[in-house]
């Protein structure tokens, strides 16, 4: 694929499920040891692990960037949603270090390895 095609894939992924917006969010979490340290970036890394696999997925739809998108999500309308609402949810009450992990997990149902 086009590397512009599948940039576009990768920022419309990042865009619907603001993705920046928690990662910037998760540096602001205050860890107490190298533990929490070491969960907070597993974490991350998790969540760009995802949206890089849901961008594999955006681009078998032969589609690219918000149609590659819109075409993915709506294959799986329900599960999408879902997962969408429960991050909103939890990054607007104030992301801690428990959240995020639940987040990257959420996100990493979406697009297995």
């Amino acid at each position: 694929k086009a590397v512009a095609d599948v940039a576009a894939a990768y920022f419309a992924a990042g865009t619907f499920f603001q993705l920046d917006r928690i990662v910037a969010a998760a540096r602001d979490i205050k860890v107490a040891d190298y533990f929490d340290r070491l969960a907070l970036d597993r974490a991350l890394d998790s969540i760009g692990a995802a949206q890089r696999r849901i961008t594999t997925d955006l681009m078998r739809t032969g589609d690219s960037g918000a149609e590659a998108l819109q075409a993915w999500a709506n294959s799986r309308s329900e599960e999408v949603e879902r997962v969408r609402l429960a991050m909103q949810e939890i990054t607007t009450a104030g992301l801690t270090l428990s959240k995020l992990v639940v987040t990257a997990s959420m996100l990493g149902d979406l697009a297995p390895g």
